[in-house]
């Protein structure tokens, strides 16, 4: 036979239940809702007379954080240069938009790879910068490749923090 006693202890089980998994599912919400998606627009030209260029060339967001490229017209496509060494390689389609999660921190360079020569590239820092100096060493190889514009990334760069 129960007693009221056992009842209030069920209830309250089930009262403390309850509010548990409501600072569970509040919890997941937060983190969910924390990330941010991000648009780099891949431009032929930019309303400055910048032609090859991804607008913004540099971005600072946080792990977690997407960002979606979007290409102005069919030949442009993102790849990855050089990235954190626990990421995950990137390319995309020509001409598709593309949406990339960054789940790694450290610092991304990528590219368009069909304007890679014109200076085409953009840098990406997600949290911290633990593996600038390895991006900045890639960067002195594969730069020999660029023929044009070749000061943005180092200006990209100079903005890593």
């Amino acid at each position: 036979m129960r007693t009221k006693l056992d009842s209030a202890r069920d209830l309250a089980t089930q009262f403390f239940t309850f509010i548990g998994l409501c600072a569970l599912l509040a919890l997941c919400a937060n983190n969910v809702a924390a990330a941010k998606n991000h648009e780099v627009q891949l431009l032929t030209a930019d309303g400055s007379g910048q032609t090859m260029v991804m607008s913004p060339g540099y971005l600072k967001i946080a792990k977690g954080d997407t960002v979606t490229f979007v290409p102005a017209d069919v030949t442009h496509n993102v790849e990855s240069v050089a990235i954190p060494s626990a990421a995950k390689k990137f390319s995309s389609t020509m001409g598709q938009k593309f949406t990339y999660t960054f789940d790694e921190q450290g610092v991304y360079l990528y590219k368009c790879t069909p304007h890679f020569v014109m200076g085409m590239l953009g840098v990406i820092q997600v949290d911290s910068a633990d593996n600038l100096g390895d991006v900045k060493k890639q960067w002195e190889t594969v730069g020999a490749g660029v023929v044009m514009n070749k000061e943005r990334v180092a200006s990209y760069l100079a903005q890593v923090k």
